[in-house]
């Protein structure tokens, strides 16, 4: 059976960070796996006339990859986006397929969050952040996450660690 971890969280949250520190624990134990940043999967502008939602395109790109994957044996793969709904996350969950996977919702102060991205955003990229949290802050959200882990006052491995006990890997 193969394994997923959908790590899920507003921006800033550390998904990314995260996703990193799963790949160097994973790999230090000797198993193989993958991780993937989402938001690569979708960062397109299909034309109009095709029809395609940024996120259907990251959903086609995402089943894809993981075939690739599987192909070569990896069983453990940890994706990562902020989403906003359960329709999302399932389809998420479908891309990844034959994968016994587990949603993982990085949560945390909202005031972390804005000092975060003011250290490592500027011009352009910090107003679109911050107003992105702004949005997700103020959006009624579906999603029932299989796991939480909170990402305040702790080290990014130990976060890690967290969300991959969550997940019983």
């Amino acid at each position: 059976m193969a394994h997923a971890i959908l790590l899920i969280g507003p921006v800033g949250s550390g998904k990314t960070t995260t996703l990193h520190e799963v790949e160097a624990i994973l790999a230090a134990q000797g198993t193989p796996n993958a991780i993937v940043d989402l938001d690569w999967l979708a960062w397109a502008t299909p034309p109009e006339s095709s029809g395609v939602s940024h996120h259907e395109l990251l959903v086609r790109n995402l089943a894809d990859v993981w075939e690739n994957y599987r192909a070569v044996g990896i069983r453990h793969i940890a994706v990562a986006r902020a989403l906003h709904d359960a329709a999302e996350v399932q389809c998420v969950r479908n891309a990844l397929r034959g994968c016994e996977t587990c949603v993982v919702e990085l949560v945390g102060d909202s005031s972390v969050l804005r000092e975060r991205i003011r250290r490592r955003d500027t011009g352009v990229e910090l107003a679109e952040h911050l107003a992105m949290l702004d949005a997700f802050d103020a959006i009624e959200r579906d999603l029932r996450p299989d796991a939480i882990v909170a990402f305040d006052d702790q080290t990014p491995e130990q976060i890690a660690r967290d969300v991959l006990g969550a997940a019983g890997w």
